[in-house]
């Protein structure tokens, strides 16, 4: 039994009513009638009385209420000690994609470092599978990137483990020196872009996966010229007209050189910040995502 079960239970104990305990928690009723039902089955027995229009608490329920309320007790005095702690951990860990999150961290960060100068933060650049790897390690508290999914079923249990918050939304576009004869192109289709030089980032990064699988299926080959790890150099490729590459379309909007083209599958994507549910955010941590928030409110 988790500590969100006992809390509900007690709180179905307090009103004996599912309705009032689940608004005082802002989930439906039907939800907190479930998670009774499974607290009922864990325990083998039944906790409720369940009449037509009334809710009492059995023998059992009683017995197992006054041993809840004494757990509850010591978590919350535990949650009291590590409230303390938390206010002395000065620093924050955060990782942030290539592509995606640097469009934002460096704002995120200037804005922090004026309201909170006395938190340190560590940041990392990699890839959205290590951002999230070094998440599950407890080796970062933090993550901007954008997450693809490929159906609704991977999707939920994603958010099983992962809380997020969208931040803003950018799109990737296939990208050309301004000289180049496709920069008067309003689309492109991936057979005109296999025709090209390209620079991508390197084989570790979703972005380069998930455009190879394309290629794949199209059964088109690419010429990629050089693989890099930082849209810096991406962009300096481009901008040279040694090669055509993908970069955020804001990105590109801002260097004259270079002339961004939507492609199939270049639709808007949301930038989020992550952090997983089961870690401890400290109040440094909180800080920072209450700052995101803020900052970027537009797509809650």
């Amino acid at each position: 039994m988790t500590i969100i079960q006992i809390q509900y239970f007690l709180t179905v104990c307090k009103y004996e009513n599912f309705t009032r305990a689940a608004e005082e928690f802002h989930i439906s009723q039907p939800a907190m009638s479930g998670a009774i039902k499974e607290i009922e089955k864990e325990c083998g027995c039944t906790l409720f009385k369940r009449d037509k229009n009334s809710l009492k608490i059995t023998e059992e329920g009683k017995v197992l209420r006054d041993e809840a309320a004494l757990v509850l007790n010591q978590f919350e005095k535990m949650e009291n000690v590590v409230t303390k702690l938390s206010l002395r951990r000065k620093y924050i860990k955060i990782s942030f994609s290539t592509f995606s999150g640097n469009q934002i961290y460096p704002d995120l960060l200037g804005e922090f470092a004026r309201r909170c100068p006395d938190i340190e933060i560590f940041s990392v650049e990699d890839s959205t599978d290590r951002q999230f790897e070094l998440l599950d390690r407890h080796l970062t508290d933090l993550a901007i990137t954008v997450r693809f999914f490929n159906d609704p079923a991977e999707r939920a249990r994603f958010d099983e483990i992962y809380a997020h918050y969208p931040l803003k939304r950018s799109r990737q576009c296939f990208c050309v020196h301004a000289g180049h004869p496709l920069a008067k192109e309003k689309f492109v289709t991936m057979e005109q872009i296999a025709g090209e030089k390209l620079v991508m980032l390197k084989d570790g990064f979703n972005q380069t996966a998930g455009l190879k699988n394309r290629f794949k299926k199209l059964n088109l080959d690419v010429k990629v010229i050089h693989y890099t790890s930082q849209m810096y150099t991406v962009e300096r490729f481009i901008e040279k007209n040694a090669a055509a590459g993908f970069l955020p379309e804001e990105v590109a909007e801002r260097n004259p050189a270079i002339v961004p083209i939507p492609y199939e599958g270049s639709e808007m994507r949301a930038v989020e910040i992550f952090w997983r549910k089961d870690h401890y955010l400290y109040k440094a941590v909180r800080d920072f995502i209450s700052l995101a928030k803020e900052m970027y409110p537009a797509e809650r």
